[in-house]
């Protein structure tokens, strides 16, 4: 067993992707001017956009 001791901060900073091309693809997809996102995702998409 491998036991790993995550701090608060450090845990809620931490994402898990299954495929990292893929999540990087959507979030491009994502991103593009023309979609309109669902609220959770509405002030990354804002800073994406200006970046």
């Amino acid at each position: 067993m491998i036991r790993i001791a995550l701090d608060e901060a450090t845990l809620g900073a931490t994402r898990i992707a299954i495929s990292p091309p893929r999540d990087a693809f959507s979030a491009m997809r994502l991103a593009r001017p023309s979609r309109n996102p669902s609220w959770p995702y509405r002030p990354w998409v804002g800073r994406a956009r200006e970046v």
